[in-house]
């Protein structure tokens, strides 16, 4: 009984992810990779990414760091976060609620990988530390989602509240999302998004 229902819900999430184009698009981190702005002062980084599997495809769970939306779970897609150094939440929720604490020095990125496993009703999400050298191999195909990764940029959030961005500042002192989107073609240039 558990492996047809394995094979029904392997064939349920592949028809999805047919019918809805779920995976990433957008510049691949290959080509963005050497436009990412070095950190700055004493701020740290959070790459988040998933690697392009069909399993749970149709499933982009939102993401938080210290439960403030920063993105989503996308296959074969990543983003970052530049944020203050110290302990810190990741959290994403499907029918699970996963949880990741972790610590960050001034001028370290930490690199977490979310997935998605076969779950009860939904698939379950995860979240894990990798390190540097696998991210990194992980990160080469993926893409930036882009415009279309947050709804709307958080307002009122405290300076210590992270946004992703390529580490330019606001002047609320938080970093914004402009500079990573200034990396993309304007809307309708022709270019793969």
């Amino acid at each position: 009984m558990g492996r047809m229902r394995f094979w029904v819900g392997m064939f349920a999430s592949l028809v999805i992810a047919l019918l809805t184009g779920c995976a990433a698009t957008g510049l691949s981190y290959v080509s963005v990779s050497s436009g990412i702005a070095p950190l700055k002062g004493d701020a740290s980084r959070v790459f988040f990414y998933r690697t392009d599997s069909m399993m749970g495809a149709a499933l982009q769970p939102e993401i938080r760091l210290d439960n403030q939306v920063v993105g989503k779970s996308q296959p074969g897609g990543f983003f970052y976060v530049d944020t203050v150094a110290g302990r810190h939440l990741a959290s994403s929720q499907t029918e699970n609620e996963a949880k990741l604490e972790f610590d960050i020095e001034s001028g370290q990125t930490v690199y977490i990988a979310s997935s998605i496993s076969l779950g009860i009703l939904v698939g379950r999400v995860q979240l894990n530390l990798k390190p540097e050298a696998l991210a990194v191999a992980d990160l080469s195909p993926l893409r930036y989602p882009g415009r279309d990764m947050l709804a709307a940029e958080p307002s009122g959030a405290p300076p210590s509240a992270a946004v992703p961005s390529t580490g330019a500042r606001s002047p609320q002192g938080r970093v914004t999302m402009a500079d990573l989107e200034s990396l993309l073609p304007p809307p309708g240039a022709g270019a793969a998004r």
